[in-house]
């Protein structure tokens, strides 16, 4: 018989063997979950389910595992783990862009030109990081939200250094490129290390 936990715990609640593993998902948000939480993961035979794959798995009949865990967690939460692998985020795109600027003063401009992609597209997500983690901190503490100007200067300026690449890649102005990249972007990147993320930190600290 299967052992269903939700956070390493054993709930009592009858799950159907021969249901899967996704109708077990919906009646743990229904039955066990609280409005703000949602299904942060998923642990199969103590190993996580991968955030991408086939819907097959999904289709298996939770008989098919010895135990599954469900792991709950609210949005806050979420945002929360977000901002503290945040750091570790910033230095693997700063290690990208040291790559590629290496690659174009190398005139490197073919190997580069296909890195600068895979750089703007992680680049971005980081951007999209940060916006989720402003709305879910708006959300839950609403008027003791309080943006700093340092974090909402920093966020303009990103957004204008991104803004400024395509057009020096588009006119192979090599050296305004390196220049975005290694100097005002990484600049950037380096200042949400030491003012923006600590000061969302701080707003964890403040509820």
């Amino acid at each position: 018989m299967t052992q269903i936990t939700i956070n390493n715990e054993v709930i009592n609640a009858k799950i159907e063997s021969s249901e899967s593993i996704n109708e077990a998902l919906d009646f743990i948000l229904a039955d066990s979950a609280r409005e703000e939480e949602v299904i942060a993961n998923v642990t199969l035979n103590g190993k996580d389910l991968p955030l991408e794959i086939d819907d097959k798995v999904l289709d298996e009949p939770i008989s098919n595992y010895d135990t599954i865990d469900f792991t709950l967690k609210t949005s806050l939460e979420l945002a929360y783990e977000a901002l503290d692998s945040s750091n570790a985020y910033i230095d693997l795109i700063i290690d990208k862009i040291h790559a590629l600027t290496d690659l174009y003063q190398e005139n490197k401009i073919e190997e580069a030109n296909l890195k600068f992609g895979e750089a703007i597209e992680i680049i971005d997500m980081f951007v999209q990081l940060i916006s989720r983690i402003y709305k879910t901190l708006r959300k839950d503490q609403a008027q003791g939200f309080n943006k700093a100007d340092t974090i909402q200067n920093l966020e303009i300026h990103l957004l204008s250094i991104l803004k400024a690449l395509v057009p020096a890649k588009e006119k192979e102005d090599i050296i305004m490129l390196c220049d975005l990249l290694e100097y005002e972007l990484i600049d950037n990147l380096t200042q949400w290390k030491i003012k923006a993320v600590p000061e969302l930190k701080r707003q964890k600290q403040a509820i």
